[in-house]
C-alpha cells in the first residue's frame, strides 16, 4: 500500500460501504478485491440514470410545485481535500430557496432510509457546499424500484456532518492499519457480494 494513502481521497460511496459491512472496506481497499458485476447491477446502473435525467425536464425540484428550479447539475463529479472525499452526485439544484441534492437509489422504499444511505447522501451534500462555497440546507434521497417510489427530506445538521467525518476516519483507520473488523449482523451477508471471500477468512 502506498505510504501516501492518508494523502488520497476517499469515494464518498465507501462510506455507505462501511455502514454496511465496514469488512467490504477492508476487501476492497487493502485487497483489491471487487464485486462481480452482474446483469441487475448493469440494468440498475441505467435506471438510476433514467431516473436522473427526468429531472432534467422537471421544472420544478422533484415535482414540487413551490420549489422552481432556476439550475441543475447531473452528474456532477466533485472533490474536496478538506474532507477528503471525491464523488459523482446524481442531482444538484439551485432554487429560490438555494442547493439542494438528491441522491437516487434503484431499490424498494424502506420505512426509513438506512444509516450508510443517510450518511453517503449528507457527504454528497457537504462536497456541494466546498465545490460552490454555498450552504446546502436540504438534501433528499429518493428510492425507487420501478413500482413504487418515496422522497425522503434531511437537512445537513452538525450531527450528521460528524457521523460523516466519523465514518471516515474509521474507513482510514481500517486501509492504514490493513486491519480486518468483525462482520456485522450476520443477516446482511445473504444479500452481500462479498460472502464468498468473507466466509474463507
Amino acid at each position: 500500500m502506498s505510504e501516501d494513502y492518508e494523502e488520497q481521497l476517499l469515494p464518498v460511496s465507501l462510506i455507505k460501504q462501511y455502514y454496511f459491512c465496514p469488512r467490504i472496506i477492508y476487501f476492497t481497499e487493502v485487497l483489491g478485491v471487487r464485486e462481480r458485476t452482474t446483469e441487475d447491477m448493469v440494468s440498475g446502473r441505467e435506471e438510476h440514470d433514467r431516473l436522473a435525467s427526468l429531472d432534467l425536464r422537471r421544472k420544478t425540484l422533484l415535482g414540487r410545485r413551490r420549489e422552481k428550479v432556476i439550475r441543475r447539475w447531473v452528474r456532477l463529479e466533485v472533490a474536496s481535500v478538506k474532507l477528503g472525499l471525491t464523488g459523482v452526485i446524481d442531482l444538484v439544484v439551485l432554487t429560490e430557496g438555494g442547493l439542494s441534492v438528491v441522491e437516487y437509489k434503484r431499490s424498494r422504499p424502506p420505512r426509513r432510509p438506512p444509516m450508510g444511505h443517510i450518511c453517503q447522501a449528507a457527504a454528497y451534500a457537504m462536497l456541494v457546499e466546498e465545490h460552490f462555497k454555498k450552504p446546502v440546507r436540504r438534501f433528499y434521497i429518493h428510492y425507487d424500484d420501478g413500482n413504487s417510489a418515496k422522497t425522503f427530506e434531511f437537512t445537513l445538521t452538525k450531527e450528521l456532518r460528524d457521523h460523516v467525518m466519523w465514518a471516515v476516519k474509521r474507513i482510514r483507520s481500517i486501509i492504514r492499519g490493513e486491519w480486518l473488523p468483525r462482520p456485522e449482523r450476520k443477516e446482511k451477508c445473504v444479500n452481500c457480494g462479498y460472502y464468498r471471500i468473507c466466509r474463507g477468512v
